[in-house]
């Protein structure tokens, strides 16, 4: 129903995080944005989805 996404098709949640607060989303959104954190993201989850049977789509 969004305009940005809405011609994408559909989607499956794979992974999700929750955080205590609004100033702690934001600290780990500009973390998971550096190299590192990146890095983190995709080795976390390619052995998600190597666990789960799954194949990356990237």
């Amino acid at each position: 129903m969004v305009v940005s996404t809405k011609n994408r098709g559909t989607f499956e949640l794979i992974y999700y995080e929750a955080c205590i607060d609004k100033y702690d989303a934001l600290r780990r959104e500009r973390y998971l944005k550096t190299g590192m954190g990146k890095r983190y993201l995709k080795n976390r989850l390619k052995r998600f989805l190597s666990l789960t049977g799954r194949s990356a789509a990237w």
